[in-house]
């Protein structure tokens, strides 16, 4: 269950997403510090959502995947809310009908928790976020910077 007493100013989130919003913006991102007190302490609804979705239509959950991002980092809505989750959904164009069973069954949170087993068994994942570059073996936990992202993708098509 996520803290309640998860705050955000003056807290390293807030350092680190101005950080993001300065490395970013050249690239027309939008991060927009958390305006409100509390601070959403997970984000299992947003992923068990976005894995229901995915099992229904791929175009719905590319759509899902984007809009839950602008949604928490450049709009500041709640995506540990549930209700906050289910209009996304719905505005990704989902089943809601099939989605809401779905999601009832835990067939999300048990996807998200073998995603997490597999992370941490197969690729030894301990840090959020990692981002892992199969084709090369390149690993970067938390923040990096625009040019490394793209110096490991190079790497990886040539």
């Amino acid at each position: 269950m996520p803290d309640p007493s998860v705050r955000f100013k003056g807290t390293y989130r807030e350092e680190g997403w101005r950080r993001c919003g300065q490395m970013s913006a050249a690239d027309g991102l939008r991060f927009t510090p958390w305006p409100h007190e509390r601070f959403p302490g997970w984000s299992l609804p947003a992923l068990e959502a976005a894995k229901c979705v995915a099992k229904q239509d791929e175009a719905a959950y590319a759509r899902l995947h984007l809009r839950l991002y602008e949604a928490f980092f450049g709009e500041s809505q709640d995506i540990a809310d549930p209700a906050v989750v289910a209009a996304l959904v719905a505005e990704a164009g989902a089943d809601m009908d099939r989605f809401r069973l779905d999601l009832e069954a835990g067939l999300g949170r048990q996807a998200v928790g073998a995603d997490y087993e597999a992370a941490v068994a197969e690729h030894g994942v301990r840090a959020i976020p990692t981002v892992i570059v199969l084709e090369t073996g390149r690993v970067f936990e938390g923040l990096a910077p625009a040019d490394a992202y793209r110096a490991a993708v190079e790497d990886a098509l040539a």
